[in-house]
C-alpha cells in the first residue's frame, strides 16, 4: 500500500467532477435507441409508433438538461 507521501504530485485531490455528464448520456443513449427502433420498424414496412418518438424526445430533453447542468458551474 501506498501512503499519502508517496503519491505523485501532480494529482490535485480537490478536482471538481464535471456537472450534467450522466443526463447528456442517457439523453443520447435514448436518442439513439429511439432513433435505430424508428428505423427498424419503417424498414420492416412498419408504422413508426409514438413510443420511438417519444424516446427520441426523452433523449433530447435529458440532453438539454445535461448542457444546462453544464453551463451552471
Amino acid at each position: 500500500m501506498r501512503t499519502t507521501s508517496e503519491l505523485p504530485q501532480d494529482i490535485e485531490p480537490d478536482v471538481a467532477p464535471r456537472r450534467g455528464v450522466i443526463p447528456r448520456m442517457f439523453g443520447v443513449a435514448l436518442i439513439f435507441i429511439g432513433a435505430l427502433d424508428a428505423m427498424l420498424s419503417w424498414r420492416s414496412g412498419n408504422a413508426i409508433e409514438d413510443f420511438y418518438i417519444f424516446l427520441i424526445a426523452a433523449g433530447l430533453f435529458f440532453l438539454v438538461i445535461g448542457q444546462i447542468r453544464r453551463r451552471s458551474e
